[in-house]
């Protein structure tokens, strides 16, 4: 008899605990929910008003019961430097005490209350990490980064999922669906971090001096073949003349430079020396991880087709089913004209565009073409003079034809930046390596092509298209399936092995996404619907005269389907969300 006293005595006492728990956690979650700045145990709560919904979904009720759970998370946790993260990122160390199974026994009601909300927001941060990226780029630079802040309901979402299934890590290592481009760049890191990769770190750089091409002989080309061998861009090939460029290593080289974005000439100048050298800099390392953040930015959510801008590689491809489809060159702004990178939707394509020319350009210009028109600002009507460069009273608009600063096709996804792709007259700029020259816009060096992909239509093949463009007047073209746009400054890509292809910083935008990424996050900038509008409602008092009686009100018509009383939805087409900004 007495053990069964005993026996019941522990059970009430252990089931008492978590009562006094959550009663404490109602009055702290209550207190911190519409507070900023908010810490536990002096680690910064990514978001109290996310964390507060999240309990509330779950009846105010500690969710961290399970020591399995914690371990889960704390593995995964211990992982995430294989997505260029750090343990620390996801309060690591305490994770580690609160793993131990006797921790949660010797604590009381508010110490217990504290460290359920540690575990909650190392799995907050964790999705939203994974979902958005740590750093907001928003935050980090709002004049070249633009993107909407997470949404609540899809970090609620996946965090009410996650602890409810029952293999938590199963849970979270499906939820965020990556592109191949994100997986071969995650491939390079783990080459670079695991060692599977012959290590190229602390080798000496390979000297400067005269261009090195076959037939040449110089101890540096010892040099340059032992990093290709590394590399793998060139196998053992024997008894070899280590300082001679032979044919073997002009192979090796150009099989380099095709993958760094080079020109494969299979010489190596300075170009293709700092390239070369730019794998034995531990630095690269980082440049890595700082690159996945990148990615991270854009790619939640992101269906299978889409068109994607790789700014710094001067690239613009098209992806369909999850796969690059469609490829070709492109010229992006300038430092001073940046492409700034952002995610939107194309919508339109506009064949035979006009051109209205942005002041700044308008400010320089003297005599005009006979292609273009003098248009009042303020009645939008053509004038036959006036002083051209006086932009505040008049707009210079540039005629359909060839001369047409936007060629003969631009592809509209309306947005605050006023960027799009287009064609341009200036194709000799394609040839170029470095191709940071437009005024912000992307030019595409062989845009019917690309319309004929985006299109994708029996009609709207290339003979088709240029038929329309013979024409010569102007046409908008809506897409029946709009497509994401996503304009990506990545200064690191990798291909399908792992190889990774480090790109100039034109921008110098890698020095405070390092400083960024490095830091810790104290919160996030968290979106959260808006409280529903309440609905006016209307009393209807009987008039002085007539008492107890309502006046009669009409009944809409609820099947006449275009009430004449009624708004009508209309989609406007034949003009573009934003002027132009690029020629």
């Amino acid at each position: 008899m007495r053990r069964v006293f005993v026996a019941l005595v522990w059970v009430l006492l252990v089931c008492a605990a978590p009562v006094r728990a959550d009663a404490a956690l109602t009055d702290l979650l209550a207190s911190i929910s519409e507070q900023t700045g908010v810490s536990i145990d002096g680690l910064p709560l990514l978001s109290a008003r996310l964390l507060a919904e999240f309990y509330a979904g779950r009846d105010t009720s500690l969710v961290w019961v399970d020591r399995q759970r914690v371990e889960a998370l704390l593995a995964l946790v211990e992982q995430s430097p294989a997505d260029g993260f750090h343990p620390d990122d996801f309060h690591a160390e305490r994770l580690r005490l609160l793993a131990d199974p006797q921790i949660f026994a010797s604590m009381d009601a508010s110490e217990r209350v504290s460290a359920d909300l540690v575990l909650s927001d190392a799995l907050l941060r964790y999705v939203h990490h994974h979902r958005y990226g740590k750093v907001d780029p928003v935050a980090l630079d709002r004049t070249w980064h633009d993107r909407p802040p997470a949404s609540s309901e899809r970090l609620l979402t996946d965090m009410t999922e996650v602890v409810a299934a029952e293999d938590l890590a199963a849970s979270l290592a499906g939820r965020f669906p990556r592109p191949f481009w994100y997986e071969h760049l995650k491939l390079a890191l783990n080459r670079y971090g695991t060692g599977t990769q012959p290590d190229l770190i602390g080798l000496p750089p390979v000297p400067g001096g005269t261009r090195l091409a076959s037939g040449s002989r110089d101890p540096r080309v010892a040099m340059v073949r032992e990093r290709l061998l590394r590399l793998a861009d060139q196998g053992p090939s024997g008894q070899v003349d280590a300082e001679l460029f032979d044919s073997d290593l002009h192979a090796a080289v150009v099989a380099f430079q095709l993958r760094s974005g080079l020109t494969p000439d299979g010489v190596v100048g300075s170009a293709t020396l700092a390239a070369i050298n730019g794998y034995g800099d531990a630095r690269r390392v980082e440049q890595v991880r700082i690159n996945l953040e990148r990615m991270r930015w854009l790619y939640s959510d992101l269906p299978p087709d889409y068109v994607f801008v790789d700014v710094a590689g001067f690239k613009v491809h098209l992806a369909r089913d999850g796969r690059f489809v469609w490829s070709t060159r492109a010229v992006v702004g300038t430092v001073k004209t940046q492409t700034p990178m952002f995610r939107d939707t194309m919508d339109h394509l506009v064949f035979n565009p006009t051109w209205t020319v942005p002041e700044s350009i308008q400010k320089k210009m003297g005599r005009l073409g006979d292609d273009f028109r003098v248009v009042d600002r303020q009645t939008g009507k053509r004038v036959g003079g006036g002083a051209v460069r006086d932009h505040r009273r008049y707009a210079l608009v540039q005629l359909p034809g060839p001369k047409n600063a936007l060629g003969r096709v631009k592809f509209m996804f309306p947005n605050r930046h006023a960027i799009y792709l287009h064609d341009t007259p200036s194709k000799a700029l394609f040839g170029r390596q470095a191709r940071a020259l437009s005024n912000g816009c992307v030019r595409v060096e062989n845009p019917l092509e690309l319309a004929e992909v985006i299109l994708n239509q029996a009609h709207f093949d290339q003979a088709g298209i240029r038929q329309l463009v013979a024409r010569g007047q102007t046409r908008y073209l809506n897409l029946s399936n709009p497509l994401p746009v996503l304009l990506y400054y990545l200064t690191a890509f990798a291909d399908e092995e792992g190889h990774v292809v480090f790109r100039e910083d034109v921008y110098e935008r890698d020095a405070a996404l390092r400083q960024a990424f490095s830091a810790p996050v104290l919160e996030a900038r968290i979106g959260f619907p808006d409280p529903p509008t309440p609905i006016p409602v209307l009393i209807l008092e009987p008039a002085p005269d007539q008492p107890g009686q309502v006046p009669d009100v009409p009944s809409p018509n609820l099947d006449d389907p275009n009430p004449s009383d009624s708004p009508t939805p209309v989609r406007l087409t034949g003009q573009d969300g934003a002027a132009p900004t690029d020629g």
